[in-house]
């Protein structure tokens, strides 16, 4: 069974002020560009997530994992967001024109962040409906990118995605079946918000 993990602030996590601004900024920028781009073919599948949301989760992760991966990076936000706040971070993205995005808005706002065009579902990966695995509208047919950032699934401490409805089992079997023990996987969901679940089967999922 899926075990959450209590990702809500608390009085002992206080917000930077100076980092939150500048994410402000960065947030705004994001959402301008996803405006005048919206009926361009690479946003057809594009939805930003609960930035905020994103920021006060990983804050609390903080100390606790060091590399995190986005997978679908999009416009590279939360990546971005996760290298400024000292992580070590990196995102997988299919449209090449967001990477081209993301790289510029690395640029500007965390130029530590590293990404990568290609799927984030690993080689390896086979898919069985007899797990759940559902594929919505992930892009499937191109090949990983892991291999361009020179590391594995398994080498993340945390992976952070934004799954269609009908694809957050499919996601964690991927964890289940690729990730590091240990590792976590945080998923943003508009109706759930931010979920934490363990990635090994001995830690109960």
């Amino acid at each position: 069974m899926s075990q959450t993990l209590d990702t809500e602030p608390d009085s002992s996590c206080d917000p930077d002020e100076t980092l939150l601004g500048e994410f402000g900024s960065l947030w705004a920028e994001a959402n301008d560009l996803w405006e005048r781009h919206l009926h361009a073919p690479a946003f057809e599948g594009y939805v930003s997530a609960d930035y905020l949301a994103v920021y006060e989760s990983l804050a609390r992760l903080q100390g606790r994992v060091l590399t995190v991966l986005e997978w679908g990076s999009g416009l590279g936000i939360v990546t971005i967001m996760a290298s400024r706040m000292g992580f070590q971070a990196y995102g997988i993205e299919a449209e090449p024109d967001l990477v081209e995005f993301s790289e510029r808005f690395a640029k500007a706002y965390g130029p530590k962040a590293r990404f990568a065009q290609g799927s984030f579902i690993p080689d390896d990966f086979e898919c069985n409906p007899a797990d759940g695995d559902e594929v919505c509208r992930t892009i499937v047919d191109i090949p990983s990118a892991y291999d361009e950032l020179d590391m594995e699934l398994r080498d993340f401490d945390l992976v952070y995605a934004y799954p269609w409805p009908d694809e957050h089992i499919l996601f964690r079997n991927i964890m289940r079946r690729f990730g590091r023990r240990g590792a976590m996987l945080l998923s943003y969901d508009s109706r759930e918000g931010m979920q934490c679940f363990p990635s090994a089967a001995a830690e109960g999922f």
